[in-house]
């Protein structure tokens, strides 16, 4: 098999690093190409308004050598959170050109029901570009086949009634991956840092109690559709992914 693509998508810069970077860096080592893109960036953050002198570019250089850690490509545009909503037009064309010229056979967003507006003013746009993206570029013969998109949790309290399909297991080196992304962030945010770190272990063991043997990530499948022969990610991943063990049905009364 060809070396697979994969496009995560988050809102801010550090989104996939103080998320779910066991996934990210599982995923590289499984040896995929594996790019995020953070559409807004989070330069509207107090913490970050409030750095003296050059911290804004000290945040991009950091969120970078973050990606870099857990061996992905960071790609960082210059979009003001507080006017995302008006530039959404704008947002989607320059999304739809990059998902077209990347050509990502997996993708992993936000999940739409998520309690952060900014989480969900991307999950939204990222969807929409994923289902329409060859029509919202110049060149008329484009096309775009991702094979299979995937919600990825943030915070417990922001991803909520996110009840995930499947698990992502981590080990020794992709927790070595997640910390040293997290190292990162110590030049900038050091006590953003830390809390992220802490919400990453605690993530990884709470899903381990719940459906893994080890600690893991968690994760929704989105479509676009069933794939019948076969899921892509298991090929890559392997036994890194377990299904988890909800109950659909819980809901009902028999």
């Amino acid at each position: 098999m060809s070396q697979p693509v994969v496009l995560i998508v988050g809102a801010h810069h550090e989104e996939v690093e103080a998320e779910f970077p066991n996934i990210a860096a599982a995923l590289s080592l499984a040896g995929c190409r594996v790019v995020i893109l953070n559409p807004i960036g989070g330069w509207n953050w107090t913490a970050i308004r409030s750095l003296e002198g050059d911290g804004r570019t000290r945040t991009i250089v950091d969120a970078t050598a973050a990606a870099a850690a857990l061996g992905c490509k960071k790609v960082i545009w210059d979009y003001p959170i507080a006017l995302a909503p008006e530039q959404e037009g704008e947002l989607k064309r320059r999304m739809a050109a990059f998902f077209c010229d990347l050509q990502p056979d997996i993708l992993l967003m936000h999940w739409a029901k998520d309690s952060h507006p900014d989480h969900r003013l991307v999950a939204n746009l990222t969807r929409h570009v994923a289902s329409a993206a060859p029509n919202l570029v110049d060149d008329r013969i484009t096309t775009l086949a991702i094979k299979e998109i995937y919600a990825f949790q943030t915070g417990v309290g922001q991803a909520y009634d996110f009840a995930p399909d499947m698990l992502v297991k981590t080990d020794d080196e992709t927790m070595r991956r997640a910390h040293a992304a997290l190292d990162c962030f110590r030049n900038t945010v050091p006590e953003f840092a830390e809390m992220w770190r802490a919400n990453v272990v605690a993530k990884a063991n709470y899903w381990k109690m719940l459906g893994s043997d080890t600690p893991a990530e968690a994760l929704k499948f989105i479509g676009p559709r069933l794939p019948l022969d076969g899921f892509l990610l298991k090929k890559i991943l392997g036994d890194r992914l377990v299904s988890t063990a909800f109950d659909r049905y819980c809901q009902w009364t028999f």
